[in-house]
C-alpha cells in the first residue's frame, strides 16, 4: 500500500483524475500481492543455503563424536598399558630365581613403570606378592608368603588368596601382580567422573619352586 499511496499522490499532484488514480493504485496492489503469493509458494521449494543450514545442524554432533572417540581411544590405550604393566612386574619378579631383596624390588617397580609412557604415572599403584599353595586337609589353599607394594599397602603375610585356574598344584607357588590406575576424562569428567582401571596377573615361577624374599621362603 505504500507504493500505491506514493503513485496516487504523484498522479494527483500532476493533475490526474481520481478514478484513473484509483484504478492504477489497485493495479499496483494486485501486482504486489501476486508477487508475494509467488514468493510464498516458492519458499518450500527453495534450496539456496540448504547445505549451510545442514552443516550448522550436524556440526555439534560431529564434534561430540570426534571428542568422544578421542576420549574412548585414550582410555582404551591407558587400560592396555595397565595390563602390560601388570604382566611386566609379574614376569620380571618370576625370573628372580636367586631371590629378591628390597632394593631389587624397587628396581623392578621402577623398570616396569617405563611401559606406561607416555601417560601419567602419578596415580599408578603396584603390588606384587608371592603366593604358595598348601594342602590343608585335602583342600588346596593359596597363602601369601611375602608381598610388597608401591603407593599401596602389601597383602598381609599368611592371608588367603584364590587360586587361579591352572595353578592348583600343591607345594608350588606363583607370583601375583596387581596394578591400578585412575583415568580422568577431559571432556566426560562431569558426567562419569574418574574411571578406575585395574589388572591382576597371576604368573608362574621360573626354574625354582618359589621366589625367596630376603632369603626367606615358605615352602
Amino acid at each position: 500500500m505504500t507504493g500505491f499511496m506514493k503513485h496516487a499522490m504523484m498522479r494527483l499532484w500532476t493533475g490526474g483524475r481520481f478514478h484513473p488514480v484509483l484504478h492504477y493504485g489497485l493495479h499496483l496492489a494486485l501486482a504486489e500481492c501476486r508477487g508475494t503469493w509467488r514468493r510464498a509458494r516458492a519458499f518450500p521449494l527453495a534450496t539456496a543455503g540448504v547445505a549451510a543450514v545442514e552443516f550448522a545442524m550436524i556440526l555439534p554432533v560431529m564434534l561430540l563424536l570426534f571428542l568422544g572417540m578421542s576420549e574412548v581411544t585414550q582410555g582404551v590405550n591407558i587400560n592396555r598399558k595397565v595390563t602390560i604393566l601388570s604382566r611386566t612386574i609379574a614376569d620380571i619378579t618370576s625370573r628372580s630365581s636367586d631371590g629378591i631383596d628390597n632394593a631389587q624390588m624397587e628396581e623392578v617397580f621402577n623398570a616396569a613403570l617405563s611401559v606406561m609412557a607416555p601417560y601419567d604415572i602419578s596415580r599408578v599403584t603396584m603390588r606384587v606378592s608371592s603366593v604358595v599353595i598348601e594342602d590343608d586337609n585335602g583342600s588346596l589353599v593359596g597363602r601369601v608368603c611375602w608381598s610388597d607394594g608401591r603407593d599401596i599397602g602389601p597383602r598381609a603375610t599368611g592371608s588367603s588368596v584364590d587360586i587361579p585356574a591352572g595353578f592348583a598344584v600343591p607345594d608350588s607357588s606363583f607370583i601375583l601382580a596387581e596394578v591400578a590406575n585412575v583415568y580422568t576424562p577431559m571432556i566426560g569428567y562431569a558426567i562419569i567422573g574418574d574411571l578406575e582401571l585395574g589388572e591382576t596377573t597371576p604368573w608362574p615361577v621360573r626354574n625354582v619352586d618359589e621366589i625367596e624374599r630376603n632369603n626367606v621362603s615358605c615352602l
